[in-house]
């Protein structure tokens, strides 16, 4: 039995061969393939069956598109046919290098050792070419969960879902948040199936991770559904996790959600008084009953 399984939540074919191909070219072969196609108008079959004898693979052709709406659900709906220990989402325009599943079994005792339930491997941007635009991403062996969050939204390090592999029991305890889009959904996951336990980096295999106006990185048409989603997404990290981040930074992102929730509207979903209080920021406190006034008005 295999304790890897690689899911590609696949719709888009203008890469996918280079994805699968990549998958096909692993030095070992100790993983179990699942393929999801969230009704898709492009027949991946011919382009499988290339790489893959039928039997070696699992394929989910689904009658509803679900990605359209939500990710997390395209996800989750091939994830409830998993039954390795550990899974990678792959995404359908990414690649991995031809060690990926070997290093993945090399490092796996120390894996355990170090009681994490979060790999994360090495990657690069490529673009519609496939060329690398960026430099590889080199991390500590024991990254913490907190400091890896604010690696990429301090001091903006790259970051994608492809590049990890996560622990099957995490997910069935904690599931994806469903922001829209799934924007951050990953984000908010890594802290939950980390908790105060390290993530464990791999720096000899690597993740190409692929940035065109087709990928939801790129595609600048999605703006607005991405704010929102990041409106939810902070919310709930400035409410759990404020404590663990740099004061000025929290205080820069509460800002940003009071200013969100007035511009749009909304029903301001943070803790105020909490947050403030932890922070030692009892002036701020005193004002609440100004910020409210300004929240509520229109």
């Amino acid at each position: 039995m295999t304790n890897l399984a690689i899911i590609i939540p696949y719709y888009k074919i203008d890469f996918f061969e280079e994805t699968l191909q990549s998958v096909a070219a692993q030095s070992d072969k100790r993983f179990t393939l699942y393929i999801g196609n969230d009704a898709s108008p492009d027949d991946p079959k011919k382009i499988i069956e290339k790489y893959f004898l039928e039997g070696n693979y699992h394929y989910y052709n689904y009658n509803e598109n679900v990605g359209g709406k939500n990710l997390a659900q395209q996800w989750e709906r091939i994830l409830e046919n998993v039954t390795e220990e550990w899974f990678q989402i792959l995404g359908d325009d990414d690649c991995i290098s031809e060690n990926f599943v070997e290093e993945f079994y090399k490092n796996l005792n120390e894996v355990k050792y170090s009681n994490s339930s979060v790999i994360k491997f090495s990657q690069c941007w490529i673009d519609e070419n496939g060329n690398p635009f960026t430099s590889f991403t080199h991390y500590p062996k024991l990254i913490d969960p907190v400091e890896n969050f604010i690696h990429k939204f301090i001091d903006y390090h790259r970051g994608s879902l492809s590049e990890y592999i996560l622990k099957t029991a995490k997910y069935k305890k904690y599931g994806f948040t469903k922001f829209p889009l799934a924007w951050h959904s990953d984000d908010y996951a890594l802290l939950q199936f980390s908790k105060k336990n390290p993530i464990f980096f791999v720096d000899k295999a690597k993740l190409y991770i692929r940035v065109s106006i087709k990928s939801i990185s790129g595609n600048q048409t999605l703006d607005a559904e991405k704010k929102i989603a990041g409106y939810q997404f902070w919310g709930l990290i400035l409410n759990n996790y404020h404590h663990l981040l740099p004061k000025d930074f929290v205080l820069q992102k509460v800002k940003l959600q009071v200013d969100y929730a007035y511009k749009n509207k909304q029903q301001l979903n943070i803790n105020l008084f909490k947050i403030f209080l932890s922070l030692k920021e009892y002036k701020k406190i005193f004002k609440l009953p100004s910020t409210f006034y300004y929240l509520h008005q229109k």
